[in-house]
């Protein structure tokens, strides 16, 4: 496991970690944000 303390790896791991912490963020905008986008707010329309 000692390749999780390299340098380069971590370097990876927090880019890694960005990336997926941008993707959860601009999906929950998405998802909670109504009239943001066409479409959007698929959580917060009513359901008719």
């Amino acid at each position: 496991m000692s390749f999780l303390y390299d340098e380069k790896t971590r370097k990876a791991m927090k880019w890694i970690w960005i990336v997926i912490a941008i993707l959860i963020i601009v999906s929950m905008v998405m998802l909670y944000a109504p009239g943001l986008i066409p479409g959007g707010g698929a959580l917060s329309a009513p359901i008719s």
